[in-house]
């Protein structure tokens, strides 16, 4: 079981780490996706975000580690609400999402397979 974890907990991480760069690939114009394509990549993104971030926050033990998550999972949701009410991506947004990015490369490069 808990091999099983490690699979589910590095899919989750190479998935997010892709989707992230199909995003900024798109944003400088390398890669143009159509505005459906892109939002589904938004949507899926932030899904991915909150479900890592809530599962290292409820599964690990270590205290360093469900700080970065609890960050990561508060710059998500406050930076959600108020990218819905502004109707624009705030800096909240941008942290939540680099510092998923650097604790995925984190758990994948230290964690043992």
């Amino acid at each position: 079981m808990k091999k099983l974890g490690l699979i589910i907990s590095r899919l989750l991480n190479i998935l997010l780490i892709f989707f992230i760069i199909f995003i900024i690939l798109n944003d400088y114009h390398i890669i143009d996706f159509s505005n459906t394509v892109k939002y589904i990549l938004y949507f899926l993104t932030f899904i991915l975000i909150l479900i890592s971030a809530t599962k290292e926050l409820i599964l690990n033990k270590s205290g360093l580690s469900k700080f970065i998550n609890f960050i990561i999972l508060f710059c998500s949701i406050a930076g959600g609400v108020f990218s819905i009410q502004a109707n624009q991506i705030n800096i909240l947004i941008y942290i939540c999402i680099i510092s998923s990015l650097i604790y995925c490369f984190i758990e994948l490069v230290y964690r043992r397979a």
